[in-house]
């Protein structure tokens, strides 16, 4: 952990994310769920916190605890449906509900996914939505 630079630059909000970014990338699970968790508590409104509860989420989910990471997907999917990574945590959700072998709520994620975001499940992000869909059988 200790090789991993903190980013000082005068955006301190994004230095407390890129830090919590660096540390998963890393592969450094924990420690990457303690920062960003600091991140999004102490920047509620800063322009990456989207990025920063959907990493948070991913930082479970890498970490094998899809009951963990699902939260802050669904939180960040919530908190602003608009927003730059509201549609990957939805998504992420989905795969956390499939790793939690909780099918109905997948297959829940998975079609308000493909509702929400037809031109994300059609483009950036098709190959992840299809793969996630050939895991389930939804009605």
């Amino acid at each position: 952990v200790q090789e991993i630079a903190k980013p000082q630059t005068d955006d301190p909000g994004d230095d407390e994310y890129s830090y919590g970014y660096r540390l998963w990338n890393a592969g450094f699970y924990p420690e990457a769920q303690q920062q960003l968790t600091l991140f999004v508590e102490k920047y509620p409104d800063h322009w990456r916190t989207t990025y920063g509860r959907n990493l948070l989420g991913r930082a479970y989910l890498d970490a094998g605890k899809p009951a963990e990471a699902a939260p802050w997907f669904l939180r960040n999917y919530q908190a602003d449906k608009q927003a730059a990574r509201a549609p990957d945590s939805l998504l992420y959700l989905a795969e956390a509900m499939i790793a939690s072998n909780d099918t109905s709520r997948a297959c829940i994620a998975l079609a308000e996914f493909a509702e929400t975001y037809p031109a994300i499940a059609a483009g950036r992000l098709s190959d992840q939505y299809e793969a996630n869909r050939r895991k389930v059988t939804c009605n």
